[in-house]
């Protein structure tokens, strides 16, 4: 069964986007150096929330994720969308569901901050993989707010890159996705 694994970059206090909602911040950082081609080679589809879905849009560059079924958790409908893009309006559950039926991949919970605490909080995630980004940004948006459920990690990894970013990654206890 696929790995619903969370991936994500965040400053060292805890922010995923700035006080304007960017991540321009992350800029220096050249994901490929941090094993990103190798992580998208394992991902079948993502999941993501609307704002996230806009913000990629938006840069106006080719869309990142050709090929690849995306599922954009909003409560209308997105319009003229990229190849392979979806707009689910029944919530992370039900996009979750629709993922599983398109690949035996990994599935990645993209974001924003809400699409991802949603997932921890209804259990749905195998794997949680954090990118620490030697940056204080003061302010912004958290990687996570008040959780209702909080799951118990498991320590699996650490890996830390010349220029200061480091890697930790958890698994979940109990999900059947982190027996690959």
């Amino acid at each position: 069964m696929a790995r619903v694994r969370f991936y994500v970059a965040t400053s060292l206090d805890g922010f995923i986007a700035d006080r304007e909602g960017s991540v321009d911040w992350l800029a220096p950082y050249d994901a490929r150096l941090y094993g990103y081609d190798k992580f998208i080679s394992e991902v079948g589809a993502l999941i993501m929330g609307r704002r996230t879905y806009e913000l990629i849009f938006a840069i106006g560059e080719d869309w990142p994720y050709a090929g690849k079924p995306v599922y954009v958790l909003s409560s209308s409908s997105l319009g003229d969308v990229p190849q392979g893009v979806v707009t689910n309006t029944r919530g992370i559950k039900a996009a979750l569901q629709q993922a599983r039926e398109t690949t035996r991949n990994d599935i990645w919970i993209v974001g924003g901050a809400v699409t991802m605490q949603s997932a921890l909080e209804e259990g749905l995630v195998d794997m949680v993989e954090i990118f620490l980004v030697p940056v204080l940004l003061g302010s912004g948006l958290s990687l996570l707010n008040d959780l209702s459920r909080r799951p118990t990690l498991v320590f699996d990894g650490i890996e830390a890159f010349p220029d200061g970013v480091v890697k930790l990654r958890y698994l979940v206890p109990g999900r059947s996705g982190v027996l690959r």
